[in-house]
């Protein structure tokens, strides 16, 4: 396991959408550095907002535009939670970058400060969701959910320790109320894969488990709402328990951002060896809610866990577990249908391999409950295209790497028409030859909507198992060239 902060940038192209900046070492618990994600930089009147993380007592993590350049003090992700009868994407929550707080406006305060906003948040509530309302241009309001009378307006006519204070205080937008947010930029997977230095050989294990560690009600979801120390100790406990032969890659569906370093010790606990997991948002378009739309294609929140305690659980996504000699990972955000999940996908080369890994998961097919119908992509459009897109994706890699690929991919085999992309040319675990029918053993319930694709050629090995704590069973696959 690296012992260093690596570190992503933001990846603008249009697939691309997920962006890794170090977090401070001290706090990793509250700010992984194995998360991805889009950062951003606020900005307002030609100043960035920053946060003074050295003030003490109840001052400590106060909101201030008064940066001429960015850091991780000026630096933040962007969140959302779920509110009844509205759902998610109308209202964020900022998390700063530097000591991985949520901001707060502090309805309590009186005076000058009434309102201030403070990066001290631990989880989400009304204190620390803020509406964000276009004002045209790039430029945006905000309001504060616990005061949504007034803008929140960088007082740059405050002096001494409050100058450039950021409140809820205005009643109309000037320029001290428009905000613009800058994506943050760096280094990292913003350049090329290096160029592979071996060739794929020999025998290759990949594994993919959707492990249903969020809130979904099924009791066969063992980890719904489970802390992160929880969900790692229990799902690579299932990993060492259900496979005879360790896995070189395993891709991880609906699994929470802070369960990503634990699992990475856990499975060098339990498996062996050196292991990297890294980590990619879902998100939501963030929402105009004068409008009921999206305020920008580009604006987008990461979708948080939900918690049944009060116990922030970070964001909700997939995870990529490799060996840890690897160094290059990127994210994606494939097209998604309007104000539903934006799904991500994640890969990683490993030029020391020769390989290339990449998980997916897809927008969600029809289902019904209690005889309503369900999902994101009734209709499979945005399968079809996730499917295309991500197979661009693949196939966008230098010349000498071999790609495994794959994850919950939310179409069983008798709509499996909408994966033919990912198929050309390829093999997936489930067939028993490359040009044999599209099918395999079941992975969720009586349905198959999980797969793994690798090369063309090779002798394929497929398991299908259930660990026993998820909806979905394991799936394992074994090539050998």
């Amino acid at each position: 396991m690296r012992r260093i902060l690596l570190l992503l940038t933001a990846v603008f192209a249009a697939l691309a959408g997920l962006v890794v900046l170090p977090a401070t070492p001290a706090l990793a618990a509250s700010a992984p550095a194995s998360s991805t994600g889009q950062r951003w930089a606020l900005k307002v009147n030609g100043k960035y907002v920053t946060t003074e993380v050295n003030d003490s007592g109840d001052q400590k993590g106060k909101i201030r535009a008064v940066s001429t350049s960015r850091t991780s003090l000026e630096t933040f992700t962007l969140h959302t939670d779920n509110i009844d009868s509205v759902g998610y994407g109308t209202t964020v929550s900022l998390r700063n970058e530097e000591n991985g707080l949520y901001v707060t406006s502090e309805a309590g305060y009186t005076g000058v400060q009434a309102g201030m906003l403070r990066a001290r948040g631990t989880n989400t509530g009304s204190w620390e969701r803020f509406y964000v309302v276009p004002q045209g241009g790039n430029e945006y309001a905000l309001k504060s959910a616990a005061n949504p009378d007034l803008f929140i307006s960088a007082r740059f006519n405050a002096t001494g320790d409050d100058a450039g204070l950021l409140r809820p205080y205005a009643t109309s937008v000037g320029s001290w109320e428009r905000f613009t947010f800058e994506p943050v930029g760096g280094t990292g997977a913003t350049t090329d894969p290096p160029v592979p230095t071996a060739t794929a050989s020999g025998r290759h294990d990949i594994a993919s488990w959707n492990v249903c560690a969020n809130n979904n009600k099924s009791a066969e979801c063992k980890l719904k709402f489970a802390s992160g120390e929880t969900v790692g100790d229990q799902v690579a406990a299932g990993l060492a328990g259900s496979l005879n032969h360790r896995p070189e890659a395993v891709f991880f569906q609906e699994i929470c951002e802070k369960a990503v370093k634990p699992l990475e010790l856990q499975l060098e606990s339990r498996l062996g060896g050196g292991w990297d997991v890294r980590f990619a948002p879902t998100y939501y378009q963030v929402i105009d809610y004068t409008a009921g739309r999206p305020v920008d294609p580009s604006l987008k929140a990461q979708k948080n866990c939900m918690d049944s305690d009060g116990t922030d659980r970070g964001a909700f996504g997939i995870a990529l577990a490799v060996k840890d000699t690897n160094t290059w990972y990127r994210g994606y955000t494939l097209t998604s249908p309007d104000r539903k999940e934006q799904r991500p996908a994640l890969c990683a080369a490993l030029p020391d391999d020769g390989a290339v890994y990449c998980n997916a998961h897809f927008s969600s097919g029809s289902y019904f409950v209690d005889g309503v119908q369900q999902g994101d992509d009734p209709d499979g459009t945005a399968r079809r295209q996730q499917a295309e897109q991500f197979r661009a994706v693949v196939d966008g890699f230098p010349a000498g790497y071999t790609p495994f690929y794959g994850g919950d991919l939310n179409t069983t085999t008798g709509d499996v028409s909408l994966l033919s992309p990912l198929y050309t040319s390829r093999q997936e675990c489930g067939q028993s030859g490359p040009d044999a029918p599209h099918t395999g053993a079941p992975t969720d319930g009586n349905n198959k909507i999980d797969y793994i694709f690798g090369p063309a050629g090779p002798a394929y090995g497929c398991e299908v198992v259930d660990p026993g704590l998820s909806d979905h069973r394991l799936i394992h696959a074994t090539v050998t060239f």
